[in-house]
């Protein structure tokens, strides 16, 4: 099983599950800078149908991700209590890129995950965009591949 942090097993990781039209995904809290209303995005140059546009936030204009059309997935009308998910990029303190934004179903719930209660979900296929499904105390999750979103976002015209 891959690791989450390179924590000790015993210590539990602050986690935020965020429900998604087709599921829920799991990121660290230290991974979410701000969780903020949705606002429609701007449109922009891109091609990729997954990436919505852009918003401002904070006074700088960030990309905002449908993560589902980015892991090639049938997305169906939104839902009402829509919300983006402001996320630190990876790379963002020594790249071009220092946060973007996902599109959320709902506000998240704060777990705290130790490795114990983490099961790797080998049952399914991980699609692009996905880097592992997990089986939580609390039912199914999976992991966003981050790194692989912030490498599209930079490959695409956004700015």
């Amino acid at each position: 099983m891959q690791q989450l942090t390179d924590q000790q097993t015993n210590d539990a990781l602050p986690c935020l599950l965020i429900p998604m039209q087709g599921g829920r995904i799991v990121l660290p809290n230290v991974t979410m800078a701000e969780l903020i209303p949705y606002q429609a995005p701007q449109p922009t140059a891109s091609a990729a149908t997954w990436l919505a546009g852009v918003i401002e936030w904070r006074g700088t204009m960030i990309p905002v991700v449908s993560f589902e059309a980015f892991c090639g997935q049938k997305s169906g009308p939104q839902g009402q209590d829509l919300r983006i998910a402001v996320v630190n990029a990876p790379n963002g303190e020594s790249g071009s890129l220092r946060f973007f934004g996902i599109i959320t179903q709902g506000i998240p719930s704060l777990v705290k995950l130790e490795e114990a209660a983490i099961k790797e979900n080998q049952n399914t296929t991980l699609l692009k965009g996905q880097k592992m499904a997990v089986t939580l105390e609390t039912g199914h999750a999976v992991i966003p591949d981050l790194d692989m979103i912030e490498q599209a976002i930079l490959a695409e015209k956004w700015q």
